[in-house]
């Protein structure tokens, strides 16, 4: 999604409304709710599925912190050293 990385905030959203503008063309009002809802729906989801990955990455990044700070040893816990 490189070209979407690459908008302003202000071209996302000229982009966005030129998107819905072009959808909505020539449909009754029931076939754009049919439309939007089903946008709607898809924008969900992926939000779920990216929230779920967040999640877990943070889950692994604490999982990681956890055992880091189990395995750091002193020099007095050395046994060669102390």
């Amino acid at each position: 999604m490189t070209f979407l990385d690459n908008l302003s905030p202000e071209d996302l959203l000229v982009l966005t409304n030129a998107i819905a503008v072009s959808l909505s063309k020539n449909k009754t009002a029931d076939e754009i709710n049919v439309i939007g809802n089903f946008i709607v729906g898809i924008g969900c989801l992926m939000l779920t599925i990216a929230s779920q990955e967040q999640y877990l990455t943070i889950l692994q990044e604490q999982y990681k912190q956890k055992n880091n700070a189990n395995n750091k040893t002193t020099p007095e816990d050395d046994t060669i050293i102390g």
